[in-house]
């Protein structure tokens, strides 16, 4: 009852995303970006559209890392766009310019994936970080994505809440029980069945890990257990040298990766 005591609270302040102001995007693609809103299930979601400068190929849905938002992911669209593909920059609930949320968590980002298809039909689907998490099940339940890039993301939620708490100074693998267990009671799921490896086994889509050799959030080997866990053939592994956890966002070579897979894969 102590622990219990102790954990919920504890985890109800790491399901509370972090207010941050969003970050803008560069003045030459503010010009031409769209302003969208998109129905989500619980509250309209936020997003910016960027079209190429010639006819597109495609759209592409970015998904951005927690506290973060869709105008951090713009170094990386940029790529993307050069690439001939629209981009969406998407801003999940609690971040960016969505409204503010009591909590966020997995399951609730497969919810909004799902109506983000909704919205824009079939595309290639991008989740960074924590965002990608969510991404991996959306692409293995939706087939109106039509391929995955998973960049800088843990396996699972329950290796996410081991980062943050190892972080803290906490001992992360001995609260890992309890803390799957307050999980169950906060949420109202199984933070387990939003693991990588228990749905990439279902994914139908090419899929590409990329991750960053000098990450020291998410160590890089997380990108090579799933990708191991992914049906042989069918995902390929990127590790960039130099890049850290940030970084990978803004490095040329893993914005060029992304790029012409997703030009070779999907359009």
């Amino acid at each position: 009852m102590l622990l219990r005591l102790i954990l919920d609270p504890l985890l109800r302040r790491m399901l509370r995303p972090p207010q941050r102001a969003p970050r803008p995007l560069p003045p030459d693609l503010a010009c031409r970006a769209q302003d969208v809103t998109i129905a989500g299930p619980a509250q309209p979601m936020k997003a910016w559209r960027l079209e190429p400068m010639g006819p597109a190929r495609g759209t592409a849905v970015f998904v951005h890392g927690w506290s973060s938002d869709g105008g951090r992911m713009a170094p990386l669209a940029r790529h993307v766009l050069d690439a001939g593909i629209a981009c969406l920059l998407v801003d999940l609930p609690g971040h960016g310019r969505t409204g503010p949320t009591e909590a966020y968590h997995a399951a609730r980002m497969v919810e909004d994936l799902r109506a983000v298809a909704d919205h824009v039909g079939r595309a290639a689907l991008l989740g960074y970080s924590f965002g990608g998490v969510g991404a991996i099940v959306a692409a293995a339940q939706d087939p109106r994505w039509t391929a995955l890039v998973v960049m800088a993301t843990p396996v699972g939620p329950m290796e996410a809440t081991e980062i943050y708490l190892r972080n803290k100074g906490l001992p992360a693998r001995w609260l890992r029980g309890p803390l799957r267990r307050a999980a169950r009671r906060i949420v109202g799921v199984d933070p387990d069945a939003f693991a990588g490896p228990r749905n990439l086994a279902a994914l139908r889509v090419p899929t590409l890990f990329v991750h960053g050799r000098h990450d020291a959030v998410v160590p890089f080997t997380h990108a090579e257990r799933l990708h191991a866990a992914a049906p042989a053939g069918r995902a390929e592994l990127v590790l960039v040298d130099g890049a850290d956890h940030d970084g990978l966002l803004v490095d040329g070579d893993a914005g060029r990766q992304v790029a012409t897979f997703l030009q070779r894969v999907t359009f």
